[in-house]
């Protein structure tokens, strides 16, 4: 039985492969979960229901977020050569180029540009390696591992540090790109701390 693909994940696996094929030149599949991570993390930021981003991420045993609409969404995308494989990697192909170009102007879409964007834009700013043991440091993410627990990510936790940070710093709530870079420098000082 085919699963249905769920629209939001199906668009936001295209763009974030889009983005990532572009800064790095490929991209694993965990990838796309982890930046859709991320980005709903910075739809929260916006005050936004973390119910209307429309799907939800665990813990995978590899330590990344997961989400079931994500996987569903990437193999279809295996499946209809809008993704790639190339060693150990994936990249977009032209027909997933295409496809992304047709549905980002869409108005649901276009609004989901807003947050996927400034995610994967940190991965220029910041050093990548940084990026990724940021992200894979959050403090959600964290205590779910910690705790060995297969629930739901509970995002909720992470919008109140996340805007207490951008209050101290002077960061506008409207470019989410200051935001995004300032919480991933947060979370390297405070594992750099933790770790002395």
């Amino acid at each position: 039985m085919i699963n249905q693909i769920i629209p939001e994940a199906f668009f936001d696996s295209l763009s974030l492969a889009h983005k990532l094929d572009n800064f790095l030149d490929g991209f694993r599949l965990e990838e796309i979960h982890l930046f859709s991570y991320f980005a709903s993390i910075l739809f929260l930021y916006r005050q936004n229901p973390v119910s209307d981003w429309q799907y939800r991420f665990t813990i995978s045993s590899t330590g990344y977020p997961f989400s079931d609409a994500i996987n569903d969404a990437t193999s279809r995308h295996i499946q209809n050569g809008l993704f790639e494989e190339k060693g150990t990697f994936y990249s977009i192909s032209s027909r997933g180029t295409d496809e992304f170009n047709k549905f980002k102007i869409l108005p649901t879409f276009k609004r989901r540009e807003e947050f996927l964007t400034p995610a994967c834009t940190t991965s220029i700013i910041v050093p990548y390696s940084d990026t990724l043991r940021a992200l894979l440091s959050d403090p959600e993410i964290s205590k779910v591992k910690a705790l060995a627990n297969s629930s739901w990510l509970e995002q909720t936790n992470i919008y109140q540090k996340f805007d207490e940070i951008s209050k101290a710093v002077g960061v506008s709530a409207q470019d989410l790109v200051i935001p995004a870079v300032t919480w991933i420098n947060y979370i390297n000082e405070h594992e750099t701390l933790e770790s002395k």
